[in-house]
């Protein structure tokens, strides 16, 4: 089978199991979404690029929400907020782990601009929580995949 192929399947095999998931645990379609988008931007035909790309996604998750979560209970103006919390999560995520600061920026700007109306730290929790499924379902499904031979 071609990378290709093997990709979509892993893919769209790690989305239908984590809506069914979903589903049975009565999570919300938010929550569906970044379970969902975690499967699609970490799935890797190559085990160990999968395993790097899900740990980046995972720490930077958690770095994006923890200084979210904390620079949303800080009582200064919102602008000063986001400059000094996107300046920590670009430098802490790339100089200090050496990861991509992307995921980490997206999710600390998800929790500022409070793109719903729960608490910030239980909305963090939250994505902290759908990431960590996505990352769960689409390496197992990969690993059960290459060991099965689904792909040959």
């Amino acid at each position: 089978m071609n990378e290709l192929s093997e990709k979509a399947i892993i893919t769209i095999l790690s989305i239908v199991i984590v809506t069914l998931l979903g589903n049975i645990f009565k999570v919300n379609n938010l929550g569906l979404f970044y379970a969902a988008i975690t499967c699609v931007i970490i799935t890797n035909v190559d085990f160990d690029k999968l395993i790097e790309s899900a740990k980046s996604r995972a720490i930077g998750t958690i770095v994006g929400g923890l200084i979210g979560v904390v620079f949303s209970y800080i009582a200064i103006s919102f602008i000063i907020k986001l400059i000094i919390g996107e300046i920590i999560v670009i430098y802490f995520c790339e100089k200090k782990l050496k990861i991509p600061s992307a995921i980490g920026s997206v999710v600390f700007l998800i929790i500022m601009y409070r793109i719903t109306p729960e608490a910030p730290y239980i909305y963090g929790f939250k994505r902290i929580l759908d990431t960590f499924i996505g990352i769960i379902v689409t390496v197992s499904i990969t690993y059960i995949g290459k060991k099965i031979n689904l792909f040959k």
